[in-house]
């Protein structure tokens, strides 16, 4: 008996000790990194509690090999739901959803009414990449997301604070580097003046494609900070080049606008 008590005692021991090593394992966000977030958020929002966002604005984009003058409609719900509705003057359209209400999902619809789905692994980045206060930067007090600061450096001919984060993907590296978005602050303001992440064909989540989001011409509307100037850059190619028209926020949107059904 005397030594089975020695064993359980030796047991709850080796549990004890093991246990601030475990809590070790979780990768911590860089309190820099958290100090600088916490600032951008501050600065896009000045405090407002924002539900939703609608950007409507004028576009150039290029549904095919030639780009094509439009418009286009940007809504987001908090972080989890986002839909881009893009309308060229030749007559083509297409759709693109995305949310998280039961999972990363995505969905896309072109003009002749076809649509399909969105693989997981392009799912894991940032649905509202058109609207930074609906980013990653959003999750600061989220555990499950990891913040880093790699320092000051230049980024598309501008001086910028750069951060990166991920999303713990239960242990899964795959995710982890697959939900990578990094940011790029203002010095000054703290407004983030781009962010970039990789996507991925269909069939491949290791071949990569750089995609950038540009972010300019900040106005106030409504007490929030908005880029009146948005690009999205992909291989190094313009894909689409926004310039907002109108941005009004707490509408109400309803979850149904994110079906991906």
């Amino acid at each position: 008996m005397f030594c089975r008590s020695r064993l359980f005692v030796c047991i709850l021991l080796v549990l004890a000790l093991s246990l601030p090593l475990l809590s070790q394992s979780q990768p911590l966000s860089d309190p820099r990194a958290v100090v600088l977030v916490t600032q951008s958020i501050a600065a896009m929002t000045r405090g407002a509690t924002i539900t939703d966002a609608r950007l409507a604005a004028d576009i150039t984009w290029m549904p095919g090999s030639e780009p094509e003058a439009g418009t286009a409609i940007f809504l987001a719900k908090g972080n989890y739901g986002s839909r881009v509705d893009l309308s060229a003057d030749s007559g083509s359209k297409r759709s693109e959803i995305r949310n998280s209400f039961n999972g990363p999902t995505g969905k896309w619809i072109n003009t002749d009414g076809k649509s399909g789905k969105y693989v997981f692994h392009n799912c894991l980045t940032d649905a509202a990449w058109f609207f930074p206060a609906f980013s990653s930067l959003a999750n600061i007090s989220d555990s499950h997301f990891v913040f880093s600061y790699l320092g000051e450096e230049t980024w598309n001919g501008l001086s910028v604070k750069h951060l990166r984060v991920y999303q713990l993907q239960n242990g899964s590296k795959d995710g982890q580097r697959l939900s990578t978005m990094d940011f790029y602050l203002d010095p000054s303001s703290s407004l983030p003046l781009g962010s970039s992440f990789k996507i991925h064909p269909d069939k491949s989540m290791n071949a990569e494609i750089l995609t950038e989001i540009r972010f300019a011409d900040y106005r106030l509307v409504s007490g929030i900070e908005v880029p009146f100037r948005i690009q999205r850059i992909q291989n190094g190619a313009l894909f689409l080049d926004a310039r907002v028209t109108e941005a009004i926020f707490n509408t109400g949107v309803s979850d149904q606008m994110f079906d991906t059904r």
